[in-house]
């Protein structure tokens, strides 16, 4: 088993750009899909299923943020406390993309 070095200035900066830019995104998605996708579309006269295919469209991004994350910082010190905090994020985010698809499907 390979020892971990401590990680270099350069991986401190590219850990903390890919985080920065997850947490920048986790924002923006959070502000979408609690304030401008219940609560402003519906005064436009717009929702229903379109805010369910918006929802669902920024899940499955956010699926996809989370994989490239843990691959790029998997060679960093952050791997297990990054891959804990991501297989917690993804189990939230499958019961919202389940909620979303039945709503979707079976409504």
């Amino acid at each position: 088993m390979t020892e971990l070095t401590p990680p270099t200035q350069q991986e401190i900066r590219r850990t903390d750009r890919y985080t920065g830019g997850y947490l920048v995104f986790v924002c923006v998605r959070c502000t979408i899909q609690y304030i401008l996708l219940p609560f402003v579309l519906p005064l436009l006269g717009l929702g229903g299923n379109i805010a369910i295919s918006i929802s669902l469209a920024i899940d499955f991004l956010a699926l996809g943020m989370i994989s490239y994350n843990v691959w790029r910082l998997w060679d960093t010190s952050w791997r297990y406390r990054y891959l804990a905090l991501s297989v917690v994020m993804v189990g939230i985010l499958l019961v919202f993309i389940y909620h979303d698809l039945r709503t979707l499907l079976f409504a």
